[in-house]
């Protein structure tokens, strides 16, 4: 397994080389979960059809197991245990897993949002780590920045005081993380950097 340490030099370039080798199969246990956490939470949600007019750029799904094969690649999940219940699921334009969760506590005006995108570096494109990011994240209007987090390092965007986004890559696997009702600290080092983990041991192409 590669391990990325990402200066900002570094991060900027990774950004904007995509490549066509296929990602890493996620840990099927973890997969396995989000499957039937994605069935469990979403049964109510129409089925993925086009629209009769204008296509619909983002379609929700039920199953993960059929989002894996429309996209062919394996979308990252939050795992349960981080205490967020799944609550969305979309493919964006064929290409972009769009998962969202909600917090199971607290006064549910108040509940912490986290949206997880996962795309391949190939379907991605733009000038700079920037754009990538921006065309990932679907996050406009907002300053990117490196951020340092250990000995690696993330694009990341203050939206407003409560609410970021984060975006890294891992091989050719690029993800973006967006945080509702956080804090910097919390969204960055207790859901990206564990969702950075995550990433470097099932994204990583031997």
């Amino acid at each position: 397994m590669k391990k990325h340490l990402w200066p900002a030099a570094v991060l900027a370039a990774a950004f904007v080389l995509p490549t066509a080798l296929p990602a890493t199969a996620f840990a099927e246990d973890t997969a396995a979960e989000s499957s039937n956490i994605l069935a469990e939470t979403t049964a109510a949600a129409p089925a993925a059809t086009p629209a009769e007019q204008l296509p619909n750029p983002m379609v929700p799904y039920t199953s993960y197991r059929e989002m894996r094969h429309v996209l062919g690649f394996r979308p990252l999940v939050l795992p349960r245990a981080e205490g967020y219940a799944l609550t969305e699921a979309y493919i964006i334009d064929g290409t972009v897993a769009d998962i969202r969760y909600t917090s199971r506590y607290g006064d549910p005006a108040k509940r912490q949002a986290v949206a997880i995108r996962t795309a391949l570096a190939s379907s991605i494109h733009g000038e700079d780590a920037e754009t990538v990011a921006t065309a990932l994240s679907g996050i406009y209007s907002v300053q990117w920045q490196p951020l340092k987090l250990g000995d690696d390092a993330v694009l990341f965007a203050k939206i407003s005081d409560t609410s970021f986004v984060a975006c890294w890559v891992q091989d050719s696997t690029l993800f973006a993380c967006e945080g509702e009702n956080f804090n910097q600290w919390d969204f960055t080092h207790r859901i990206v950097y564990d969702l950075m983990d995550v990433t470097q041991h099932y994204y990583a192409e031997e």
